[in-house]
């Protein structure tokens, strides 16, 4: 008896080593827009994690060595590039595994955030260490990310994709670009600009901009220069991320209304991108715009 419990208990005992677990696909993103994009493209076949943590301030950037055993270990690494996001970048070459970074993809746009200038198609090489980090407010490079994705073996997407996200993009689209375009010649006001993707995909109005830093704020004369132009303007409304100085921008235009908007989606972590864009980006900008003179 003592001798057939000891067979069994092996042979229950090979059953369970022998049998394939579950396998479990992991991939991290950079900040919460891509993750966004990732659980819409993969759904259940994989897990999205977001590196960025939502306290974290993206313009002064410290990952701990939890987040760094994350980019190791992940099975895909999907961020924005080495001019984007340098800390990023130091993890990047220190892991084997695959990674994307979108700014380095055929056919992206990449905007120079020092000087305004867009650079579209310039993908690989670009010298420049001053680019404008939000390209995930350019729905057609989440477009070219999808496709990328499509294109690589390491983590291959579900059926039916990338062609069931991209058409939600281009119908996210269209529907932005309807209720946007009453709209496109009113002025708006915004303490740093983290918008220029978003605004010039969709033909609004250059936005008088406080600071080019979000740490800074004006110098005296800027602030009386603003206080002028937009005083003259007549404006209603300012777009303001969460970092921003909210009440030097009420003393600065005091009938302007507040409309706070995180272009990182940090308060919209389950949303999929499209609906993102859709129905948090774009009503913060027409309710701003709608108050334009």
């Amino acid at each position: 008896m003592r001798c057939f419990l000891l067979i069994l208990l092996f042979l229950v005992g090979w059953s369970v080593s022998s049998a394939s677990p579950s396998s479990s696909v992991t991939i991290v993103a950079s900040v919460e827009p891509l993750a966004m994009a990732l659980r819409q493209l993969y759904g259940d076949q994989a897990e999205v994690v977001t590196l960025l943590a939502p306290n974290q301030n993206p313009h002064h950037l410290s990952l701990s060595p939890r987040q760094a055993l994350a980019v190791r270990d992940a099975d895909l690494v999907v961020w924005l590039g080495e001019d984007a996001e340098p800390p990023v970048a130091a993890l990047i070459r220190r892991r084997s595994g695959p990674n994307l970074a979108l700014a380095d993809l055929p056919g992206a746009e990449v905007r120079d955030g020092s000087a305004g200038h867009d650079h579209a198609g310039d993908h690989a090489g670009h010298s420049h260490s001053q680019i404008d980090p939000h390209l995930w407010l350019a729905p057609a490079n989440m477009v070219v990310l999808a496709r990328a994705l499509a294109e690589q073996d390491r983590v291959p997407l579900p059926a039916m994709e990338p062609g069931r996200f991209i058409a939600a993009v281009e119908a996210a689209e269209q529907s932005i670009a309807a209720r946007l375009a009453p709209l496109q010649e009113q002025a708006w006001l915004t303490y740093h600009h983290p918008y220029a993707y978003f605004q010039h995909h969709f033909g609004l109005a250059d936005p008088l901009v406080i600071s080019e830093q979000l740490g800074a704020g004006p110098s005296s004369r800027r602030f009386v220069t603003l206080a002028a132009r937009i005083s003259k303007s007549n404006m209603r409304c300012a777009l303001l991320e969460p970092e921003a100085q909210g009440q030097l921008v009420k003393r600065l235009c005091p009938n302007c209304d507040l409309i706070r908007l995180d272009p990182l989606g940090r308060d919209h972590a389950d949303s999929g991108y499209s609906d993102w864009l859709e129905q948090v980006v774009t009503p913060a900008f027409v309710a701003c715009l709608q108050q334009g003179p």
